[in-house]
């Protein structure tokens, strides 16, 4: 799942390999490039119901890129935080205004903006990443990120190793 945040970067116009991945893995989110991929090409439409975990990052890219529509919603209330809303509060500082129904949410094409104000990581690991990816696009400062601890420690560390700073209050 965490090849996801660094594969989201070329998304982004970085140039970051990842390796070592298993093609046959029996995991969910193995689909994610399958996900970015579309993302990149336009607005899709895209069922996270056998893969929640990606919801947030899905969210930040459409968010920087021409939009999406993610349907199987529903779970992302019951994870670490209601990712669904948290991911809504923090994108509405990037200047975009996400609706959210009961069992989707939609990003509209929209112009990322610097946060004028620091990004509230709700306490969950998958947001803190998908907030860090945008911000190294835009700039941002992020607090409570140390909830990366989670699911991956090093992770700021090894965003730093790309060239990548962060201000983390």
């Amino acid at each position: 799942s965490n090849a996801a945040f660094f594969e989201a970067l070329n998304v982004l116009g970085g140039n970051v390999e990842v390796t070592g991945l298993d093609p046959h893995s029996v995991q969910g989110d193995r689909i994610y490039s399958k996900y970015f991929q579309m993302i990149k090409k336009g607005t899709p439409t895209i069922n996270i119901s056998d893969c929640p975990d990606l919801g947030p990052i899905l969210l930040a890219l459409a968010a920087a890129n021409s939009g999406a529509i993610l349907t199987g919603t529903r779970r992302l209330k019951i994870k670490e935080s209601d990712r669904g809303e948290a991911m809504k509060q923090e994108l509405l500082k990037f200047g975009v205004v996400a609706e959210i129904g009961d069992n989707f949410i939609k990003i509209p094409k929209s112009e990322l903006k610097t946060p004028n104000e620091p990004l509230d990581c709700h306490n969950d690991h998958r947001i803190a990443m998908s907030l860090a990816v945008l911000c190294s696009v835009t700039g941002g400062t992020l607090k409570n990120a140390q909830c990366v601890n989670k699911s991956y420690p090093d992770f700021f560390e090894d965003i730093k190793n790309l060239g990548i700073t962060y201000k983390i209050i």
